[in-house]
């Protein structure tokens, strides 16, 4: 008589059923390195891209991932969708509430939902199962995208059309990391898109007022800066500044006073000002007021 076998064991034998775990975890590890420090206009294409990848790996027929307005989680966009064998036009939009109520407060709580058959659906699923049969989905996984215990900005699906799916728990393990890697490209991207409004409104105040903006970021040794900041150091449009650069600029004798200043506003966390000469790349030496402070949240 053979012992039983243990959870491990077990779930070892689920996966090698599903797939090659090894091959598997090759996969993660090329799909975790491709996202790292991604540039966020390139972050919805490398998803779709490993969307289709995943799901041809484990023979899975569909992957959709969702992304809403964290005050209004109700309000639904499908922004990546992996559907090969095609299947009824999705909306551009869509009230949560009114199409996947369900599935949408799992989400909302961060909880994983693992459906391997609609017949096993509780009553309240039940307009879930309605519009899961609509699009042809058997059998469904879906996880919640967050990041840092910050409230859940959307979910990624795994659907199968052709046969239902017995989700092993190896298999939720594995692609929750692929959840996690969507979650943290796409969170960057939201960021990243956020304070580029931020600085393009500051751009429009500052353009306005007849006055230049900056920002150094002291890890890298970049500015951001506003137009305005380069017309007066006398900078093409566009161009990109460095602190050394930018103390390059500033005339020698007053260059040591500058990098003072700087140091004691960061030592100090308190507001510095200074008046001073830069030499433009023309030859022309012009004064210039500068005043700033450190971010407090940094």
């Amino acid at each position: 008589m053979m012992a039983p076998r243990t959870k491990a064991e077990s779930e070892a034998v689920d996966l090698q059923q599903e797939f090659d775990a090894q091959a598997f975890e090759d996969l993660l590890l090329d799909l975790s390195i491709n996202f790292i420090n991604l540039p966020s206009d390139e972050v919805d294409r490398q998803v779709e891209l490993a969307q289709s990848r995943i799901c041809d790996f484990i023979d899975v027929d569909i992957s959709a991932l969702w992304q809403w307005n964290t005050e209004d989680p109700g309000d639904l966009t499908m922004t990546h969708l992996y559907r090969p064998q095609g299947g009824p036009p999705v909306p551009e939009r869509m009230v949560g509430k009114e199409f996947f109520p369900w599935c949408l407060e799992l989400m909302v709580a961060g909880e994983t939902l693992i459906v391997p058959s609609l017949e096993n659906l509780p009553p309240e699923a039940a307009t879930d199962r309605d519009h899961w049969l609509h699009f042809g989905i058997i059998s469904s996984l879906c996880f919640p995208l967050a990041v840092g215990g910050e409230p859940t900005f959307g979910a990624l699906s795994f659907n199968t059309t052709r046969a239902e799916r017995d989700w092993s728990d190896a298999l939720v393990r594995r692609l929750r990391m692929v959840a996690q890697v969507f979650a943290n490209a796409l969170s960057r991207k939201r960021s990243d898109s956020a304070l580029r409004e931020s600085e393009e409104k500051l751009s429009l105040a500052a353009d306005s007022a007849g006055a230049g903006l900056w920002s150094l970021d002291l890890a890298s040794g970049r500015y951001w800066v506003t137009p305005r900041v380069l017309e007066l150091l006398g900078l093409p449009d566009g161009d990109s500044l460095t602190l050394d650069r930018f103390l390059a600029m500033v005339h020698p004798d007053d260059r040591e006073s500058i990098r003072q200043t700087i140091q004691e506003v960061v030592s100090s966390n308190e507001e510095g000002q200074a008046e001073y000469r830069i030499v433009r790349p023309d030859g022309a030496v012009r004064w210039l007021a500068s005043r700033g402070r450190t971010n407090a949240g940094s």
